[in-house]
Formats: C-alpha cells, sequence, structure tokens
C-alpha cells in the first residue's frame, strides 16, 4: 500500500501528536525510568523541530513544556 503524500502527512502528525500525549503523561510518573524519559524528550525535540519547519508550530510551546517535565 503506497499513500499519498498528503494522507502520510496526516499519519506522520496524528502520531507525532499521539506520541506527545503519551509523553505528557508519562512526564507525570514517578515509576517511569528517567532514562526512558530523557529518551522521549530527545524524540519530541526532534520532532518539534519537523513541525516548525513544515508550518506547525502553533503546537511548540506544549510540546516543549512536555521536553522539560520529561526531564525534570
Amino acid at each position: 500500500m503506497k499513500l499519498k503524500s498528503d494522507e502520510l502527512e496526516r499519519l506522520a502528525l496524528h502520531s507525532a501528536f499521539g506520541l506527545h500525549l503519551i509523553a505528557k503523561w508519562m512526564a507525570t510518573r514517578s515509576d517511569v525510568d528517567p532514562q526512558i524519559k530523557s529518551r522521549l524528550a530527545a524524540h519530541l525535540e526532534a520532532i518539534d523541530g519537523i513541525l516548525v519547519n513544515t508550518g506547525h508550530d502553533w503546537i511548540r510551546p506544549e510540546i516543549e513544556a512536555t521536553e522539560a517535565a520529561l526531564q525534570s
């Protein structure tokens, strides 16, 4: 199956936002390994960069807040 470029972009955006929601929840948990939180923060930083470069910068403050929560 081959997706059209707009379908692929929508899939990527929904996946990124889904990961963000999971990371946001994990940031509040004390029973999550700090190394996992750190790795998630790094992935969110990369996703944030891509979103900004593709014009989806409206969610940047929330993603950055989640990154900070994961690193605390």
